[in-house]
């Protein structure tokens, strides 16, 4: 089979890609015009994508990318957005351009597993975890637009025109990513930054994620599903903390930031923001979500219907990462 993925060469989606061609599917990669192939580059004669130059907000460029292929992995999105209307551009329309151009083809996907969030549902109450029938409760632009997307999407499934699968994904770490990356490089300084009050979460790492992606193409019961991916456990920054500073064998000094410092700043770079080439990571809706003390889902549906299981502890997953960014002159 072939499979359309959008977002390939950026940091979830390479490693989807590579894992699709493991696996002896053929790729076609959807990418902005000189974007090139990124963490594709090189990637073997026998597995290497096909790139079609285009973008998920132009229906009319999504043709030929489309052409031919069984099922589509949508991993295109924006995280950061200065507009709300950014945001549900490219997430929800996005999403909405793809499934219309391939109902246009004769031969075109009848299925696609998209990229949502846990933010789209928001944080889950003391003692729980946030589970895929609960009532979505989004913070911010961003959560709101993947409850869009979803939503969408929806009519489609309820025609029985198009097979749609929502991956909800807590935050991602792994080789590649930029944004965990920082917790890195702290570590690796001697420091150990714990903000405000004790926040736990899931986390997630990329090669998880791929896995249980992958695993949804061309199965039945994945079809009109919404899933939470995750690593087993829960924790708090200090726990991801002290698994960074096994893998990279530091000891560091805990440093605790209060609340408003952080607040400060981020109203700072709100003030900045329209002056911005790119968004800020710290903004007052991250803010938001940095006061909320709890993020944790369950992934029982997720074993019961797709018989996920992670490919790593949390553990073991980041002192891969760590030496993934040693290796490579990142930290």
């Amino acid at each position: 089979m072939r499979v359309a993925v959008t977002g390939g060469t950026g940091f979830v989606g390479s490693h989807v890609v590579e894992l699709l061609a493991q696996r002896g599917y053929e790729v076609n990669c959807l990418v902005m015009p000189s974007e090139g192939p990124r963490w594709l580059e090189g990637l073997g004669e026998g597995g290497a994508p096909r790139f079609f130059e285009g973008s998920v907000t132009e229906r009319s460029s999504l043709g030929p990318f489309l052409e031919g292929c069984g099922a589509i992995v949508n991993i295109a999105g924006l995280t950061r957005s200065k507009t709300e209307e950014g945001f549900l551009a490219v997430n929800a329309g996005g999403a909405v351009n793809l499934v219309e151009a391939a109902l246009a083809l004769p031969d075109g996907p009848r299925q696609i597993v998209s990229m949502s969030s846990l933010a789209a549902s928001g944080p889950c109450a003391e003692g729980c975890c946030a589970d895929e029938d609960d009532e979505q409760r989004p913070l911010t632009p961003y959560g709101r637009s993947k409850v869009a997307l979803e939503a969408a999407l929806r009519p489609y499934i309820e025609a029985g025109s198009f097979h749609c699968t929502f991956i909800r994904a807590p935050g991602v770490y792994g080789p590649r990513d930029r944004d965990f990356l920082q917790y890195f490089k702290l570590v690796s300084r001697g420091l150990r930054i714990i903000v405000g009050r004790r926040n736990v979460m899931s986390l997630l790492y990329v090669k998880t994620l791929a896995s249980a992606i992958v695993s949804c193409i061309g199965k039945p019961a994945a079809y009109g599903q919404a899933f939470f991916i995750a690593d087993d456990g829960e924790y708090d920054w200090d726990d991801f903390s002290s698994m960074i500073e096994s893998s990279l064998g530091k000891r560091t000094l805990r440093v605790r930031v209060p609340e408003p410092v952080v607040a400060v700043v981020a109203g700072c770079s709100e003030l900045a923001k329209p002056f911005m080439r790119r968004p800020p990571l710290l903004d007052r809706h991250k803010i938001r979500e940095i006061r909320q003390h709890r993020w944790v889902v369950s992934t029982a549906k997720a074993k019961r219907l797709l018989g996920f299981e992670p490919v790593a502890s949390t553990a073991e997953a980041v002192a891969e990462t760590g030496r993934w960014y040693a290796e490579r002159g990142w930290i």
